[in-house]
């Protein structure tokens, strides 16, 4: 039988598998109905298939599909993994077949023994030949390749076919699996995926290949991927005098400015023109500054200054990227001097979270949400009398916070002005 033949039938297989199991799902609760008669009638005959069948019967129809459904995907995963190996399993055909250049031959080569589980050395591995054997010492399976005539191309000159040693893998990793190997499979994927997880390729590799990663080697193919199609991201910084000069002179009255520290980089600053008019001439006066850290080794924060324009919508101002020290610091400090009559708000979602972790870390559950629903209401309220009146209706006031915090003061040693005190910054600013 041959090997369409055989492919032939496995997919016929499929597709009665896929028609099976459609009947199957449709008519799952008749067949849980029936399997309970025969059950019941035959319990007396076989009290173990009973007892088994009983269990099952108290799943619902809805754990029988989700069954159903795990079968079908497993078998679905079954095929497209069989359909992606088939080419690497028949890829070297034998003496006379040729490949483009020696790289070309070296992952045919790869692909091949990955595919049929089988592992190799390579014995001579240059520019001009390549020749590789079985890893299993007396094993006559042998690939001796080198150039057609004067071209690139590399052709099989000679080649033992069968394995002699029987030292198939017997486990689902391989040791040709290398990082370089991910490169060529995920590379393409990257392009149009940059944050494809690490993860996500050892899962889509397993389904595909038949090959189980640990995770840090995903993570090393794909480091070594991101490198291949964007380059050392390390390099790129000798890129950022390059960047600025090129912005000042194509957007005028831009400002691109950035700091080094003894030929490191320290930090930096774009604001583009066209950004600024637009903010002076068409947003709210309303500057919004966040930040978020840069994961990467170099580490860092990028900083963003946004506005809302007439539509309520984003508007850009600028960006910058500094070390992660003097984020908060620099805000602080230079927001009053630039600033000095405008007010300075802090984002709610920051407070909350520094009210949670430096002043009610050892407070009970119960406590801790009931002051932090004290504290939207002081922050969500426009005014103070506002906020007095959602006092009074709901009988809660600075004495009840102070109650609320002397409850664990003796215990946790957590003073209850602690609270006040916390809670005053952000009524005081109702008052304005």
């Amino acid at each position: 039988m041959s090997d369409k033949d055989v492919r032939n039938r496995h997919q016929i297989h499929i597709n009665l598998n896929t028609k099976v199991i459609e009947m199957v799902v449709t008519h799952s609760p008749t067949l849980i109905e029936g399997a309970a008669v025969v059950i019941e009638s035959g319990s007396s005959h076989c009290p173990e298939i009973s007892s088994r069948l009983k269990n099952y019967s108290k799943g619902s129809s809805s754990n029988f599909g989700q069954v159903v459904e795990e079968t079908r995907a497993a078998i679905e995963e079954e095929a497209s993994q069989k359909n992606s190996l088939d080419d690497w399993k028949n890829s070297i055909e034998g003496v006379g077949q040729e490949f483009m250049n020696v790289e070309t031959l070296r992952d045919t080569i790869r692909n091949y023994c990955i595919a049929n589980c089988r592992n190799f050395v390579f014995v001579k591995n240059d520019r001009d030949r390549v020749t590789v054997e079985c890893v299993y010492d007396g094993c006559e399976w042998r690939i001796h390749a080198s150039h057609l005539g004067n071209s690139e191309k590399f052709t099989i000159k000679k080649m033992h076919y069968n394995h002699t040693c029987g030292g198939r893998l017997q486990v689902r990793s391989h040791p040709k699996a290398s990082k370089r190997w991910i490169l060529k499979i995920v590379k393409d994927q990257l392009q149009d995926m940059p944050l494809y997880k690490p993860s996500d390729i050892v899962k889509d590799i397993r389904r595909q290949y038949g090959v189980e990663l640990p995770y840090h080697q995903a993570w090393r193919g794909k480091e070594v991927a991101m490198m291949d199609l964007y380059g050392n991201n390390r390099l790129s910084y000798e890129r950022i005098r390059w960047y600025c000069d090129a912005t000042l002179q194509t957007n005028l009255d831009s400002i691109a400015e950035y700091e080094t520290i003894e030929g490191r980089f320290r930090r930096l600053f774009i604001c583009f023109h066209a950004s600024l008019m637009g903010f002076i001439k068409g947003c709210r006066p309303l500057i919004f500054m966040d930040g978020t850290f840069i994961k990467h080794k170099d580490g860092g924060v990028l900083l963003g200054a946004t506005s809302k324009d007439g539509n309520d919508d984003k508007f850009p101002i600028a960006y910058g990227v500094v070390d992660t020290e003097n984020r908060h610091q620099g805000i602080i400090k230079f927001v009053p001097k630039y600033f000095p009559d405008s007010y300075h708000s802090y984002c709610i979602c920051h407070v909350k979270e520094n009210l949670k972790n430096q002043v009610l870390v050892h407070y009970r559950a119960a406590e801790r949400k009931r002051l932090i629903d004290l504290l939207n209401a002081a922050a969500y309220t426009p005014r103070l009398s506002s906020y007095l009146i959602w006092e009074y209706s709901y009988g809660v006031s600075g004495n009840t916070i102070k109650e609320v915090s002397g409850n664990t003061v003796n215990f946790y040693g957590v003073s209850g002005n602690t609270i006040i005190e916390f809670l005053g910054t952000q009524l005081t600013c109702l008052e304005t």
